[in-house]
């Protein structure tokens, strides 16, 4: 089950570049009486939504953009809790997908080159959620190096236009306890307004070009390497084998396993609509009691561990994973999976750490499944399998 709106045009979807233009120009007091003068027929300013940076012509071959669509309309989420999506990309390539896309809310396409700064400074790139990029123009180059050669080009724009600002770090601007001291640390550090990317790569070894900053990681395998514990890059070929590989292993001892993994990335899709999809039906509107209840069902949340041990501070004894996870289970009925923590964090813990190197004080890295008696630390986050909790709706 997914959230649904009847059919709309695409011409509805279009963002007018020069309305926003002109909105970004103007005063808060002139954008304030501009809204209530001449409205416009979609959001001139966008926060917290998600940027699809696709590089596609009308010679390219669809990539079923409704499957990437899905799991963020998934019915599990509360109404309010969708993301606004973004298309930036060739008009012409998205009128071919478009009527696979109609039928889902608050998705909004921008005509223009994804590598092109300013387009992607009308929609509000600074606060967007995340931002993707995938490329379908590179894939019939010889050259393993330039298959890549879009999607890399953009991750270094979209690096470009991140505000830069030097500023003093020290361990008590870390946890927010305090105010920055240079003379705790005397330690300059480089601070950026982050934007959190996620770049789809063909050829592995491209990784070293998206993330130039680690040169001593370019002979490690794909899976080691930093960009990949951080979430900013996704494989084209090498990562969706292995993932394959893993669900097939999983569901030849476990039946089940399939159908958990298909409710908790593709938003709760069974078999039969699968079926129905492949024969090219549409999405249509039902509001049945018994499909309702269908909603309630487990989905994959990142929540704060002030959250779930809200006297993570005070405690005497330090928080550990495997009282977080009898915690967490026992009182919220989650099952933490990982941590994502901060990268400097971790590297402070680090005892080759020298306190010297300059480190990024918004970047984290995915922990999946650490030791039982691995210590929490106040500014984790932690990815859990929870209830929909839609009994309010």
């Amino acid at each position: 089950m997914f959230y649904f709106t009847p059919p709309r045009n695409i011409e509805d979807a279009i963002l007018d570049t020069n309305v926003l233009r002109e909105y970004r120009s103007e005063f808060p007091e002139q954008r304030f009486a501009h809204e209530e003068t001449m409205p416009s027929k979609h959001p001139l300013y966008f926060r917290d939504h998600i940027i699809v940076c696709l590089h596609a012509d009308d010679t390219s071959p669809t990539i079923g953009l409704r499957n990437f669509v899905m799991p963020l309309r998934a019915s599990s989420f509360r109404r309010h809790e969708l993301p606004t999506i973004i298309f930036v990309t060739d008009l012409c390539y998205i009128q071919r997908e478009w009527d696979m896309l109609s039928t889902f809310p608050d998705i909004y396409i921008l005509n223009g080159s994804p590598i092109n700064p300013y387009n992607l400074k009308l929609i509000s790139i600074h606060d967007c959620r995340q931002c993707v990029i995938m490329s379908t123009v590179d894939r019939g180059n010889l050259d393993t190096y330039l298959v890549d050669k879009s999607s890399v080009l953009c991750a270094l724009t979209i690096r470009q236009i991140q505000m830069k600002r030097v500023g003093l770090l020290s361990q008590y601007s870390l946890t927010g306890r305090g105010r920055v001291n240079q003379y705790i640390t005397g330690t300059k550090v480089l601070r950026q307004n982050w934007i959190n990317t996620l770049t789809t790569l063909t050829i592995d070894s491209n990784v070293q070009y998206v993330e130039q900053g680690h040169t001593d990681e370019v002979d490690l395998q794909f899976f080691l390497t930093t960009p990949f514990a951080s979430g900013i890059v996704s494989i084209g070929t090498a990562f969706a084998d292995s993932v394959l590989d893993c669900i097939l292993s999983c569901a030849y001892y476990n039946v089940n396993a399939v159908n958990l993994l298909r409710n908790i990335l593709v938003g709760g899709i069974d078999v039969e609509l699968e079926d129905i999809l492949a024969e090219g039906k549409r999405f249509t509107q039902c509001k049945s009691s018994e499909m309702f209840q269908k909603r309630k069902r487990a989905r994959v949340a990142l929540v704060a561990i002030c959250n779930l041990i809200p006297d993570i501070d005070t405690r005497s004894d330090p928080v550990t994973f495997s009282s977080l996870f009898c915690i967490s289970l026992e009182y919220h009925r989650m099952v933490v999976m990982g941590i994502y923590r901060l990268l400097d964090v971790l590297l402070k813990r680090d005892p080759n750490w020298k306190g010297n190197q300059s480190i990024n004080d918004q970047k984290r890295i995915v922990i999946y499944y650490p030791p039982y008696d691995y210590h929490m630390d106040r500014t984790d986050m932690v990815y859990v399998m929870q209830h929909s909790h839609l009994e309010d709706d």
